[in-house]
């Protein structure tokens, strides 16, 4: 197994923990700007990745990450101020990143932007080898996750990548359980395909 493929196998292992705060919910909901800025920061990272998950383009992250926190602070009041925001806030994020695939399905990143956040995946290896297997590593899970329906990418992306549980993506996708199971079927067997593929040409 080459260096890209044992990072993408890592990638989709990856366990991301959601920070508990809704009593900055409560507090926010109150007029507080400063707890609603600390729950702006607590969830900033979480949101912004998993945008650029899903649209694979930096600008648009950041711009889906900005009307999260925007519809955020508008619905403050239809929040429930004693449970975690996070769902509410993957169901937004998964919403807005899945109307900007289909109104841009493939507009590429400058390589500044690429090399960028290749940095971010692969943190912990040496700088040259850390670079060039991470740029990889992006440029093959894109090409896979390109091989999915828009239902199948993002429920790799928030059960494989993000780490919810089963209940919280389908509350994210607005489907049952057993939709989801199928969504995480046939996406994981294409790119289990797709990544063997790859390690066998490489």
């Amino acid at each position: 197994m080459n260096g890209s493929t044992a990072l993408i196998l890592d990638m989709l292992a990856a366990d991301v923990d959601t920070p508990d705060e809704p009593s900055l919910v409560r507090r926010a909901r109150e007029g507080d700007t400063v707890a609603f800025g600390e729950l702006v920061a607590a969830h900033e990272q979480t949101v912004l990745r998993t945008a650029w998950r899903l649209v694979r383009n930096v600008e648009d992250a950041r711009d889906i990450a900005q009307e999260v926190f925007l519809r955020l602070h508008r619905h403050l009041s239809t929040i429930n101020p004693d449970r975690d925001p996070a769902p509410w806030l993957y169901r937004v994020t998964v919403n807005l990143g899945l109307s900007a695939l289909r109104r841009r399905r493939r507009r590429p990143e400058s390589a500044l932007e690429s090399a960028h956040w290749a940095a971010e995946i692969s943190a912990g290896q040496p700088e040259q080898e850390r670079l060039g297997e991470a740029a990889d590593a992006r440029r093959l899970l894109a090409s896979v996750l390109d091989r999915l329906s828009d239902k199948e990418r993002a429920a790799i992306v928030l059960r494989d990548l993000e780490g919810l549980d089963m209940d919280e993506v389908a509350r994210a996708l607005g489907c049952r359980r057993g939709t989801v199971r199928a969504h995480l079927s046939r996406g994981r067997l294409k790119l289990r395909g797709a990544i063997e593929a790859h390690g066998e040409e490489s």
